[in-house]
């Protein structure tokens, strides 16, 4: 089964695919439906409202089923500080590690809360205005400091107290079974399959 999905990020579409772990599912770029690159500005107040706008925007333009995802992060010291804006909150270009170094240099000196969740969210469009949706998150806290060398984005500073570790430290596996992305991707590709 192929599943359309809307990005520009070829590298997040390649992690999306090896992370479902199904050969049976193919996610593919919706440029390769009509090659050409979109760009759609998102208004929405929430994961929820972008990912559905997302998805519906392409799934308008192709005329095809689409699915999207928005997320982030959101840390309990500053929780008007990313959220939605996540993206866009770190300087132009920057590397997973100099995003990283952004958040750690933020709260450097808060000692009241380190706590921190990462959202995801999936919507899956169709041209007639259904959708499916699914929204996970993961609580942890910032770590003191990089550490892990596995996985990508915030992985190794998102310390889970439980298992005394961050994300990058974790195998695949295992890394895949807290990821939020992740378990949304699995949980929604099931809603699809059930529709077709």
């Amino acid at each position: 089964m192929d599943i359309i999905v809307g990005t520009n990020n070829h590298s997040k579409l390649k992690e999306m695919q090896d992370s479902i772990g199904n050969p049976t599912i193919n996610l593919i770029s919706y440029t390769t439906i009509i090659n050409k690159l979109l760009n759609f500005e998102e208004t929405g107040k929430n994961f929820k409202e972008n990912a559905i706008e997302k998805a519906t925007n392409y799934a308008n333009y192709i005329e095809q089923p689409v699915l999207a995802d928005d997320g982030g992060l959101i840390l309990e010291a500053f929780p008007e500080l990313l959220g939605i804006k996540t993206a866009r909150f770190f300087s132009k270009g920057a590397s997973d590690s100099q995003k990283n170094e952004e958040l750690l240099k933020l709260l450097e000196n808060k000692s009241d809360s380190r706590k921190l969740t990462l959202f995801s969210t999936i919507s899956y469009v169709y041209p007639d205005g259904k959708v499916l949706l699914v929204e996970e998150k993961l609580e942890g806290e910032l770590a003191e400091k990089e550490t892990g060398a596995l996985g990508y984005g915030f992985d190794r500073i998102f310390y889970l107290p439980n298992r005394g570790k961050t994300l990058a430290e974790l195998a695949d596996d295992e890394r895949n079974s807290y990821s939020p992305r992740v378990c949304a991707l699995k949980k929604i590709i099931q809603l699809i399959e059930e529709e077709s």
